[in-house]
C-alpha cells in the first residue's frame, strides 16, 4: 500500500466566485494538483466553503450586499413565510439565544434543502472526475443523517458539518463540529463528541477535525481510541489580518486545555498558535500517518478570510 497523498485544495474565493456554480466547479477543479494517486489521494476543501452556496441561493441581490447581516437580511425578505415558520420552529427545538441569533438560524434553516443539493452535487462530482476522496470543506446544515439507506437531512438543529465522499462520488461519512467558536455558538448547535468519530476508507480510518476542533486533546484521544490513522483538518481564520497579529487565545477562554503554557496569550501570533497547539503540533505527539489543513483564503462580502495550509507528514 503507497502512502495516502493529502492535498489542500484552497484557492482565492471571493462572492463573485458563487454567482454561478458551474463556473465555480471549474476554479474549484483548477485548483486541484494535475497529479493525484486516484484513490489514495484526498482532496481537503476549508471549512465554510458551503457559506457560498447560500449566496448562490440568493442571486444578484445577496451577491451585491455589502456585509453577511445585509445579505441575510435580502434572503429574509425573499422567502418571509418560510422564515417566520422556521423562526417559530426555534422553539421547538428549545434553541435558547436572542432573536437576532434566531432569525440567522430559522434563515439558514430556510435555505438549506437548495444549499445541501449544490454543496452535494459539486464535491461528489469532483470525487468522482479526479476517482479520489474529498472532503467537502463544511457547511451549515440540519443533521445529514443515513436514512434507510439514503442521506437526508433531519430536525430542527443546524450544525457546522463536513463530508467525506469516496472516490465513487458517494458519501463516505460526516463529521459535526464539536468544539464551537463564540460567532457560531449564538445561532449553531455543538455536536457531541461522543458521537464523533473517524471515516472508514480503503486505506484506514481519516478523523476530520473542524478548524477548533484540532485544538482539542480530547478530539485526539477519541481518534487513537477508534483506529484514526489520517488527519483532515478544514479551518477558516477570520479576519484576514489575524494570521500575523497577536494570537487572543481559546475561545472561550474557559475552554483552554490543560497543557497551553501561561502568558503566551497575545505573546505569540495567530500562526503561531496553530503551529504549536493546531493540527501539527498535537500530531507530534501521536501515533499517525499524515495530516492535512485546508485554509479558507478570500472574502466573502465583509467576512475576510486567511491562513496557511499545510501537509504534515508521519
Amino acid at each position: 500500500m503507497f502512502p495516502v497523498q493529502l492535498i489542500p485544495v484552497s484557492p482565492r474565493l471571493s462572492a463573485d466566485d458563487f454567482r454561478d456554480v458551474e463556473l465555480l466547479y471549474e476554479k474549484l477543479r483548477r485548483a486541484i494538483p494535475g497529479k493525484l494517486d486516484g484513490e489514495q489521494t484526498v482532496l481537503v476543501f476549508p471549512e465554510y466553503i458551503g457559506l457560498g452556496f447560500y449566496l448562490t441561493l440568493g442571486g444578484g441581490p445577496v451577491l451585491k450586499s455589502k456585509s453577511l447581516a445585509l445579505a441575510m437580511s435580502e434572503m429574509a425578505k425573499a422567502k418571509m413565510g418560510r422564515v417566520l415558520w422556521q423562526f417559530f420552529k426555534t422553539y421547538l427545538d428549545f434553541f435558547v439565544g436572542p432573536a437576532e441569533q434566531r432569525l440567522k438560524r430559522a434563515i439558514f434553516q430556510t435555505y438549506a434543502r437548495d444549499a445541501w443539493a449544490i454543496y452535494r452535487v459539486t464535491f461528489e462530482n469532483l470525487a468522482e472526475a479526479h476517482n479520489c476522496w474529498v472532503v467537502g470543506g463544511s457547511i451549515l446544515l440540519p443533521e445529514i443523517a443515513l436514512q434507510q439507506g439514503k442521506w437526508r437531512l433531519r430536525g430542527n438543529r443546524l450544525f457546522n458539518q463536513s463530508v467525506v465522499f469516496n472516490p465513487a462520488g458517494n458519501i463516505a461519512g460526516v463529521t459535526s463540529k464539536v468544539h464551537l467558536t463564540p460567532d457560531e455558538s449564538g445561532f449553531v448547535n455543538r455536536s457531541d463528541a461522543k458521537k464523533w468519530g473517524p471515516v472508514e476508507t480503503s486505506w484506514g480510518k481519516l478523523a476530520v477535525l473542524i478548524c477548533a476542533d484540532c485544538w482539542y486533546p480530547d478530539m485526539y484521544g477519541r481518534a487513537l481510541e477508534m483506529g484514526a490513522t489520517h488527519y483532515a483538518v478544514p479551518a477558516m481564520v477570520s479576519p484576514n489580518t489575524a494570521w500575523a497579529n497577536p494570537w487572543q487565545g481559546y475561545r472561550p477562554a474557559a475552554s483552554e486545555p490543560a497543557d497551553i503554557p501561561a502568558g503566551l496569550v497575545r505573546n505569540i501570533t495567530e500562526a503561531e498558535a496553530w503551529e504549536r497547539f493546531g493540527l501539527e503540533g498535537r500530531l507530534k505527539n501521536i501515533r499517525h500517518q499524515g495530516g492535512v489543513i485546508s485554509n479558507f483564503k478570500g472574502q466573502l462580502l465583509n467576512l475576510t478570510a486567511f491562513g496557511e495550509s499545510k501537509v504534515i507528514s508521519p
